[in-house]
């Protein structure tokens, strides 16, 4: 509890002192947002009598890996690729605006497991806009924590989730059943975003847990290794119930440097019940540079022509738990994920990526470096179709996983939102 009180106090200080400068040297509105951030589901797309305005995505990937391996092996979240080739996922999204003030999202999820098909509901909440700086919303939502929190599949720059936000934020999604405040900063210089509820938890058991994966290497030694953790087994801890699984609180804040507008910084924390009935405390730490382009801070793949924005963000956690003989344990989880992303013309982006999890002895959570390189482009009626090629190249000094290699093609195809290279508000 006095961690998550430092860093409370911590993100108070920066949030207040970082308001008080922009307030004072920004002379004018260099961080555009408009309230719940729903602009890529309004727009130029499809519309219901001016009020509902539905977008669908469906995407399909395929995979190439080494001899004996399989796409789950790969996998760190339920949104990454599972099969050798399958629909990945159907996105099904419907934006609301009633008047001005008020402004909501309904958005559903369904894939192809590895056995059967599944689906969920992952938002249906509304937000009403006060004033021009304070947002109030209530329902089913993903909460903000960082740059990669709140963004749905369809907008991620590649085709799988960020190691470390796999590891430390609930497979990278947490979904929160509650309420949440946004605070626009004086001259649109920052967003604080302040959220509470419950933790809807993922449904269904996943077969390619971490302590499961790249069983393909060490199948021969699976009954040794079973001897050699005999006398461990009743000390054992499941790392699955780190995650928040409860309740949940959390404050996410967004702001642009004084002394370059093109750098934007986010600062992060949660803290929550996890499935031990614990504590779990998480925080993080991103900046963003964009140069030769503009970005309003909504996020996105694509940039212009002649546009690169580099990211990076650093999540850690701090987890409390129980074995299953009931002895308290603790320990800590770091991470984190850089990329770089190049606009070769309006409608192709090249990407790079370097993720890193630390690894955690009592929990059998391996450290990792993964290298991915993407180039991703759009094409088709109004430019709502997109390719993108991806090579992962992962390593960890433990024999079970050593190096392992994969590759990725995946097809986008939308309708309605906004489509092409600017979809993201990010060039």
């Amino acid at each position: 509890m006095n961690q998550i009180r430092t860093y409370l106090a911590g993100f108070a200080l920066v949030f207040l002192s970082s308001t008080f400068v922009l307030s004072e040297e920004t002379s004018e509105e260099v961080f555009e947002y408009e309230a719940g951030g729903l602009e890529q589901y309004m727009g130029e797309g499809a519309d219901v009598g001016g009020f509902l305005f539905p977008s669908l995505y469906l995407i399909g990937t395929g995979g190439v890996f080494e001899p004996g391996a399989n796409p789950g092996d790969f996998a760190s979240s339920e949104h990454d690729p599972l099969n050798e080739f399958g629909i990945q996922a159907i996105e099904a999204h419907i934006g609301l605006q009633f008047g001005e003030n008020v402004s909501g999202l309904i958005s559903g999820f369904g894939y192809q497991g590895e056995k059967e098909w599944e689906a969920e509901l992952e938002e249906a909440f509304l937000h009403f806009q006060v004033n021009d700086f304070i947002t109030i919303g209530g329902g089913q939502f993903l909460n903000q924590f960082g740059f990669q929190g709140g963004a749905h599949l369809h907008g991620w720059f590649f085709v799988n989730q960020n190691l470390v936000n796999a590891r430390t934020l609930n497979e990278g999604e947490l979904i929160t059943q509650g309420g949440e405040i946004i605070f626009n900063t004086p001259q649109n210089s920052g967003r604080l975003t302040l959220g509470a509820g419950g933790v809807r938890t993922h449904a269904h058991a996943h077969e390619h847990g971490e302590e499961e994966e790249h069983g393909h290497h060490d199948e021969e030694g699976d009954e040794d290794e079973d001897e050699d953790h005999h006398e461990e087994e009743e000390h054992h801890f499941e790392a699955d119930e780190a995650g928040f699984n409860n309740s949940v609180f959390t404050a996410d804040y967004r702001f642009r440097l004084p002394f370059d507008d093109s750098i934007t910084a986010a600062l992060s924390v949660a803290t929550g019940e996890n499935g031990f009935g614990e504590d779990t405390h998480a925080f993080g730490v991103g900046v963003q540079k964009v140069w030769n382009g503009h970005d309003h801070g909504h996020g996105g793949p694509d940039f212009c022509t002649g546009a690169t924005m580099f990211r990076t963000e650093f999540i850690g956690r701090d987890v409390e738990g129980l074995t299953e003989d009931g002895d308290p344990v603790s320990f800590d989880d770091r991470g984190l994920s850089s990329s770089i992303h190049h606009g070769l013309t309006d409608v192709t982006t090249l990407s790079l990526r370097h993720d890193w999890v630390s690894g955690v002895e009592m929990a059998e959570l391996d450290e990792r470096h993964r290298i991915s390189p993407a180039i991703s482009t759009h094409f088709g009626p109004g430019d709502r179709i997109r390719a993108r090629l991806q090579y992962d190249y992962t390593h960890s000094d433990t024999d079970a996983i050593g190096s392992e290699h994969a590759a990725w093609f995946q097809i986008q195809i939308q309708w309605g939102g906004q489509g092409g290279s600017h979809a993201g508000h990010n060039h």
